[in-house]
């Protein structure tokens, strides 16, 4: 009888902090990912505490996420310069950092997320729906394709602004929904898109995904809360294919520097960690100026490298 649910998924927790049902299905909501802290004959899988885990992960991956920005990885925009990245900022947390998601390999990782296909037909309340990334046997090849658009195209050295958001915002898409990595894909990508950007003669402003309140959005509409709009516009690719609200956010985070044809990599110093941290929060709960206009067009299924099953199992 097949199982009911992954076994390379427990592969990533602490064994002893699963729990089981009695009818021999796990639980991991409370279950400890293995780490590297603290690692003993006592704790051979790290530290078996949740909270610990998560605030020394947070410190350590903008911590290193900093010297990126001071000092960045060179590469091709490639598939091994994305697992490059990651192993850099989660080299001291995890013990697969820098290596592809292995799980769940026969069906797709899944995350709740809000129904953003339900609130553009005229739903007024935000509710949850499962949002499928790709199975882990699909990542290699699928990510491989992805990034392989990039290196194509001279890394989009040479673009104008229009074709360099449009090229963007396709390749953050289409990443984020192959999903490569068990943990911290969204750090991977803003450090990995930041430093696309800069090297492509622009500006990836991080400041902009600050939480800001209603009354400071009000008052200045340009500081934005692009953090809601990017969570948003990405369940929505993933839900519709639509990539409009994603390329709106990203039109609002992407600033030209000064030499549009720069030589070789050039990063500004300086990365709101802050902001990036908001980028990664939970999505909103409400959406009462979010855009309900669509079109035939943008509703047709995302252009995925390989094939794609849906599918509704949680990510156990």
């Amino acid at each position: 009888m097949a199982p009911r649910y992954s076994r390379e998924w427990l592969d990533y927790f602490i064994p002893e902090t699963i729990t089981w049902h009695r009818d021999e299905v796990p639980d991991t909501s409370r279950a400890v990912m293995k780490n590297l802290l603290l690692q003993s004959p006592r704790w051979p899988h790290g530290i078996p505490d949740a909270e610990v885990v998560h605030r020394v992960e947070g410190v350590a991956s903008y911590s290193r996420m900093q010297e990126l920005a001071d000092h960045p990885i060179l590469g091709r925009f490639d598939l091994p310069h994305f697992q490059r990245i990651h192993h850099h900022l989660f080299q001291d947390i995890y013990p697969w950092a820098g290596q592809l998601r292995t799980a769940p390999w026969d069906w797709p990782m899944v995350k709740m997320g809000p129904d953003v296909a339900a609130i553009r037909a005229g739903q007024d309340h935000v509710t949850e729906t499962r949002h499928a990334y790709f199975t882990a046997r699909e990542v290699p090849e699928a990510a491989t394709a992805v990034l392989d658009r990039i290196a194509a195209k001279d890394n989009l050295r040479g673009r104008g602004r229009e074709t360099f958001l449009d090229e963007l915002t396709t390749v953050w898409l289409r990443i984020n929904f192959v999903h490569p990595f068990r943990e911290g894909n969204t750090r991977t990508q803003f450090a990995f898109f930041r430093q696309l950007s800069a090297e492509a003669g622009y500006r990836l402003d991080t400041d902009r995904f600050h939480v800001v309140s209603k009354t400071e959005l009000k008052q200045n509409p340009l500081v934005g809360d692009l953090r809601e709009q990017f969570v948003w516009g990405r369940f929505e690719y993933m839900q519709t294919g639509d990539t409009r609200l994603m390329r709106d956010v990203l039109d609002q985070a992407i600033t030209d520097t000064t030499d549009p044809l720069p030589v070789g990599p050039i990063i500004d110093h300086g990365v709101d960690l802050r902001a990036i941290a908001a980028a990664m929060s939970g999505h909103p709960r409400t959406v009462r100026a979010y855009p309900r206009t669509t079109t035939p067009e943008a509703t047709a299924p995302p252009e995925r490298p390989v094939g794609y099953h849906s599918g509704t199992e949680l990510d156990l």
